[in-house]
């Protein structure tokens, strides 16, 4: 699985239809070949009605894994979205706080960020995640949580950032989830696999007088078939195909820190 996933998909989705078209056309050469004194031509009234009822079956249920995986894939850009977003407004909400205290939460903000974009995302490619993420969350939690606000500013900015925080800890543990749990399972995939066997394998039964019409028009089946196959295989796991959800939210998160940090908003601080 790392191993297709480390492929470009614009590299792995012209493999996988060149293989695919390959096999399927051999296979219509020889049937073909074989079976030369058929009359396949005189099926073709019956088959079309047969093959149209099998497609239509087929195609709801690959239709509805692959509107299943990009509902999950946008789930969890957005959780991506939310999380980074939580940390920034976080590092915000802290400036009412202690100046200990908010030094601290800013510093595990900070350091959050880094850890996602250093070390979390590269390890999502392959299904992981950075174990010390959770310890990074709850230092900030613990040092928000503990202090006694001594006024109802500090009270507000310490109701402001533990909320901010749980928003970022809940999208983790989402996000985590999803990564590890969000794919097509395998009967699903042996489904669609033998699925789309017997509709390739249908059209061979078919007959026309140019046979590269004949093959070109399966050819087209495959390569509709195949393609959306190779868009479900990419999008079951956002976090690990080459087309998923990146580290650039928290690179702008980054960046946006770093840019309260410096020049007029250095009293932000």
């Amino acid at each position: 699985m790392d191993f297709l996933y480390s492929i470009p998909a614009s590299l792995f989705l012209p493999m996988v239809l060149v293989l695919a078209i390959a096999i399927a056309c051999g296979g219509q050469v020889s049937v073909h070949r074989h079976f030369g004194g058929r009359n396949f031509i005189a099926h073709n009234e019956v088959g079309g009605i047969i093959i149209a009822v099998a497609g239509a079956i087929y195609a709801v249920i690959l239709g509805f894994l692959t509107v299943e995986a990009w509902e999950r894939s946008q789930e969890a850009r957005q959780l991506a979205v939310f999380e980074s977003n939580a940390d920034i407004d976080a590092w915000h909400a802290a400036v009412g706080l202690p100046p200990d205290v908010r030094q601290r939460v800013r510093a595990d903000m900070l350091q959050y960020v880094n850890v996602m974009i250093e070390s979390e995302w590269p390890l999502m490619k392959h299904g992981g995640a950075d174990p010390t993420v959770p310890f990074i969350g709850m230092d900030a939690i613990d040092a928000t949580g503990t202090f006694v606000p001594a006024n109802s500013g500090e009270a507000n900015a310490q109701q402001a950032t533990l909320e901010q925080l749980s928003i970022m800890h809940d999208a983790r543990q989402r996000r985590v989830l999803i990564n590890n749990t969000g794919g097509v399972s395998w009967f699903e995939w042996l489904v669609l696999l033998l699925g789309a066997i017997c509709i390739i394998c249908f059209c061979w039964l078919f007959g026309l007088e140019k046979p590269r019409t004949h093959l070109l028009m399966t050819s087209t089946v495959v390569a509709m078939i195949g393609a959306v196959m190779v868009l479900l295989f990419q999008l079951q796991y956002p976090f690990r195909s080459s087309v998923g959800i990146g580290p650039e939210v928290w690179q702008g998160a980054l960046l946006h820190i770093h840019q309260m940090q410096v020049g007029n908003q250095m009293n932000f601080r």
